[in-house]
């Protein structure tokens, strides 16, 4: 008992010693390495500092991945799958409380610059409208019937099919039927063509052949005569074509329009008529066309004529009566006197 006093009194006085003359404990060598070592370890596990990488991203597979969302993370960790993407032609908005959560996660050092900070994520993807549809259905059809003018028209006229894809892809019609008696038509679109992930839908519609008809580009006045680059030629559905109307462009050139006409719209063969060039009780000018003479007078008719009709004309000087075939606005052209006699003897 006595000799482990005296050793721990022993011990006492040297710590005292060493304390009075001022030492200090210092570590060893391997202890100083460690120590520098120390911060050096710890920056590898600091958070890293990162921005958005934009307010509104697109991405082109079914993942949203942290790389798409900040920048500045390291490949692997940008690589981490976050979120999944939207459906084509949908949006996945992030929130600022989202977003902080998910950086703090990834070790990331973020803060959104205000509650209302948002990414707004969207699908790579490519629309097939009601327009690509009906083209498609009308090239295939006209496969079946060759030289037919045929219209497709879609029962949903608001058709819009998003797919998972870019601008070069395209889309497929698979199970096409026809009805030729209905001239229904049912298909699926598939989208992109050939993709096993293909998205699909089902439409109808019905088909129509389509006849073209001459309408007046502008708008006819009545009495107004129509020309050649007064008249267009519209497609019309069979079915709604009206049994009187004019089909034939030339069966309107050149008519007068009993009533006024709409631009666009079909010609009745009523609406039109030949021109009078010469009205009733005109004053016209008599042509006399000879072999090395013409000759005109003055002379007023009896009838009113069209190009071609043949009217009665009473000499200003002669008051002769004399016949003629209407060549214009206002002139008759009549046969030499001789010509006359043949054409009567020949007549009897």
């Amino acid at each position: 008992m006595i000799r482990t006093v005296l050793v721990l009194a022993a011990g006492f006085a040297l710590a005292a010693a060493s304390a009075a003359a001022g030492g200090e404990s210092r570590p060893n060598k391997e202890s100083a390495v460690k120590i520098a070592a120390g911060p050096s370890s710890m920056n590898a596990f600091e958070p890293r500092s990162i921005t958005l990488a934009g307010s509104g991203v697109t991405v082109n597979e079914p993942l949203v991945r942290l790389g798409d969302v900040f920048a500045g993370a390291d490949a692997k960790t940008a690589a981490n799958a976050v979120a999944y993407a939207p459906q084509p032609g949908k949006r996945l908005v992030l929130d600022a409380q989202w977003l902080t959560r998910t950086a703090r996660r990834h070790n990331l050092v973020w803060q959104p610059a205000g509650p209302n900070e948002h990414v707004v994520v969207q699908r790579q993807s490519f629309v097939v409208g009601r327009e690509d549809v009906e083209g498609r259905v009308r090239a295939l059809l006209a496969e079946r019937m060759p030289g037919t003018d045929l219209a497709v028209e879609l029962f949903n006229a608001n058709f819009r099919l998003h797919a998972a894809g870019d601008a070069n892809d395209t889309f497929a019609l698979e199970d096409l039927s026809f009805d030729a008696v209905t001239r229904r038509f049912e298909a699926i679109v598939a989208a992109p063509a050939g993709s096993t992930m293909a998205y699909r839908a089902r439409v109808s519609g019905r088909v129509h052949k389509m006849f073209a008809v001459p309408v007046p580009k502008r708008p006819i006045s009545k009495g107004e005569i129509l020309r050649a680059d007064d008249i267009e030629a519209v497609r019309l559905k069979m079915d709604q074509v009206p049994a009187d109307i004019a089909v034939e462009r030339d069966a309107l050139v050149g008519k007068a329009a009993v009533r006024g006409l709409r631009a666009g719209h079909p010609v009745f063969a009523r609406d039109g008529e030949r021109p009078v060039l010469v009205p009733k009780d005109s004053l016209v000018t008599l042509v006399l066309q000879a072999t090395h003479m013409r000759l005109t007078v003055r002379g007023k008719a009896l009838d009113q004529g069209s190009q071609g009709d043949v009217v009665r004309i009473v000499n200003e000087q002669s008051k002769q009566v004399v016949e003629g075939t209407v060549v214009a606005a206002g002139q008759v052209a009549v046969k030499p006197f001789g010509a006359l006699a043949e054409d009567r003897a020949a007549t009897n």
